[in-house]
This record gives structure tokens, sequence and C-alpha cells, in this order.
């Protein structure tokens, strides 16, 4: 992608925490409980379904009982995470904030998770056309059937500039950092000929709402 591109670039700061609703965390395939780890007060999650509520149990020696699920998060409490790299692997760190107390609630695999989203939400553009997972995440695809001389931006038919648009609204109004270049090559039997690479900040793709919005605009010229 050397020539004839067209980018959108919003340069700004990779969030290093974001919050979540309950929404979000059913997606990444979990439930929310209060309860008591070893007899201390506590909220922490277990895979959806797997637990039950009255129930105790044990994980890594330490006991767990669950007095209730949680059907949203509470009013005082916060659902926040955040991404972190160690020894070159990217993981998901998440936890509940009440008021001055935290509770570690897991730490996973942000690729697993976004798979699970992903595949239950049927985001297909997501899933075929992810290239890297960390903190920003990279997604490429190559519609050029017939090679040929990038067209300037001037040529662009508006469905296609109505692409570009709803790039510049997801940079601006939902992750506030992204990184969008295109190249465009017209239109060949009625099939819009062009190849894409978007960057955009990992955490963000974790709200179910906006991972279905970028799915949404990767699929709009097929």
């Amino acid at each position: 992608m050397m020539e004839g591109y067209y980018i959108i670039e919003n340069p700004g700061v990779v969030p290093a925490e974001r919050r979540f609703r309950m929404k979000d965390l059913k997606a990444w395939g979990y439930d929310l409980h209060l309860g008591t780890i070893e007899g201390e007060r506590a909220y922490f999650v277990s895979k959806v379904g797997e637990r039950r509520e009255g129930e105790k149990y044990q994980v890594g020696g330490k006991e767990y009982y669950i007095e209730e699920t949680q059907k949203d998060i509470p009013g005082n409490a916060r659902l926040l995470a955040r991404i972190v790299i160690e020894r070159g692997n990217p993981y998901l760190e998440f936890w509940l904030e009440e008021e001055d107390t935290k509770f570690p609630l897991a730490k996973e695999d942000p690729r697993i998770i976004l798979k699970r989203i992903w595949e239950k939400e049927k985001l297909n553009q997501l899933l075929k056309h992810v290239r890297a997972i960390g903190l920003t995440t990279d997604f490429y695809k190559d519609n050029v059937f017939i090679k040929s001389i990038p067209l300037p931006y001037e040529e662009y038919p508006p469905k296609v500039r109505r692409v570009l648009r709803e790039v510049r609204d997801i940079h601006r109004d939902l992750t506030g950092f992204g990184r969008f270049v295109f190249q465009y090559f017209g239109e060949v039997e009625k099939a819009h000929n062009y190849r894409l690479h978007w960057t955009l900040p990992t955490l963000h793709l974790f709200d179910v709402d906006i991972a279905n919005e970028v799915d949404k605009i990767l699929g709009m010229l097929d």
C-alpha cells in the first residue's frame, strides 16, 4: 500500500483502561457474583451458567460461596478492564471497583474472549480479517480482484465515501483513536475493488456495540 491510498488517522491516546457494562461481561462469557472468598465479602466471576446462587465450591485452594448472581453492575461500582503485555503476550485484566475497594475478577487471553464475542454475535468480518491483537488490533482486508492504479478520492463513488464517513465517526465518537488506510481500484462487474488496513484500540472491541459497528463497516462494500 505504497501509493494511491486515502488515510484517516486520529492520533489520540490508546486508553489505559475502560469502563464496561453487564451486557459486555455477558458477551465475554461471564456471570458476576456477590458472595465470599475464604469467608471475606467479594465479587467474582464464573463462566455463564456454570454456577448457581447458594453454591459453595473451591478454586485454586480457595473456597467460594455465591450469595447472589448479579443482573447488572451494582450502582456504586464500576466494571473496568485493561490490556497488559507480558512476555510478548496480551492479557485482558478486568475488575470491579466499589468505592475504594477493588475486586480482581479475571486475567484472560483477549484473543480467546474476542473470538468468543465475535462468534456469538456473528461478526464474521472481524473474525475473517483480524491480523494482530495487542494494545491495538489490526484488521486487513484485500478485495483486489484486478490489479490497476488506485483511484484518487475525487473519483470515489458515493458508497465508498459513505464508508469513509462512517470510519471518521467511529474514530471521533467511539474510539478517539484509529488509523484507516484505504486504496480503491474501482468497480469490476458490480464488485468494489479495494484494499484496507484498520488499526483500533483493542479495549473498545470488547464493547459489543462498537464491535458490531466495526463489523458493519468492514462489510459495507461487499
